[in-house]
């Protein structure tokens, strides 16, 4: 199949992850307006794991293990979206507080029924006791998530239920290492490496979302003028909310300067 004129090239996908991955702007710390500390602290981990999973999912790829890291990348998409959404929505770094702490007491909860060690009930008690008030995140994925309320035009979802089928047990398992030819069976070692390319914008695409993210929570203007000016020459989004109603944005009044982020290309 030849390469799919609309997406950028490759030279300046992988320009763009090696740029996210190294993180030139940080050699010597960073600086967060106090103001913006508290999300700061809420949602680095969220951006770091993407930074990471980015590296990782390279790595793979050039260990010849494409399909693989097929898993990174969706992993990669649903930690930029719940930062996005968190930021973005209205109490959404509170409701992200409170599943983290959830989720928190819930794996001590779940050793409980497999160990008998007294102190997992113990911490359980402690770190239930340490959620606070209000309600949870949203779920991901479905009718009224967190994807559907930012995906505008569906590349998440598309992206989301692609990337997914390497994760779990699909048709794909089956498809990607058993091949008939003219009535002849054959078994095959590695699978067929998914469309490279589509890989490499959707990462693209999730590095870029968090990168903004950092660069908005740091008040870094410069970094965020860049960032924008790349989403544009490599038709990325940069913030997911501008097309949704006033009343569901935190920040209603800021209008998207050219539409790259309602307008991806998928």
């Amino acid at each position: 199949m030849s390469r799919d004129p609309s997406l950028p090239s490759d030279i300046d996908m992988r320009a763009f992850l090696l740029r996210f991955i190294q993180d030139p702007k940080h050699p010597d710390g960073i600086t967060v307006p106090p103001e913006n500390q508290r999300e700061f602290l809420m949602l680095f981990g969220l951006i770091q794991r993407v930074r990471r999973l980015t590296q990782a999912y390279l790595r793979l790829e050039r260990d010849g293990f494409l399909s693989e890291g097929s898993v990174l990348v969706r992993a990669a998409l649903e930690h930029a979206v719940i930062a996005q959404w968190a930021y973005l929505t209205p109490g959404g770094i509170d409701r992200l507080h409170v599943s983290l702490a959830i989720a928190q007491a819930d794996v001590a909860k779940s050793m409980m029924a497999y160990s008998k060690d007294p102190e997992w009930v113990t911490l359980e008690q402690h770190l239930r006791g340490l959620v606070p008030p209000g309600a949870a995140l949203p779920k991901f994925s479905g009718k009224d998530a967190m994807m559907t309320e930012l995906d505008s035009i569906k590349f998440l979802a598309a992206s989301y239920r692609v990337l997914s089928q390497v994760g779990h047990v699909t048709h794909q398992a089956a498809l990607d290492f058993v091949t008939e030819d003219q009535g002849v069976v054959r078994l095959r070692t590695n699978p067929e490496s998914m469309e490279q390319d589509h890989l490499l914008y959707a990462l693209c695409g999730f590095c870029m979302l968090v990168a903004w993210l950092h660069a908005r929570l740091e008040a870094d203007e410069e970094e965020v003028l860049r960032l924008k000016e790349m989403s544009v020459r490599l038709h990325l989004p940069w913030r997911l909310d501008t097309h949704m109603p006033r009343d569901r944005r935190r920040f209603p009044d800021e209008d998207n300067d050219d539409s790259a982020a309602s307008e991806q290309v998928d």
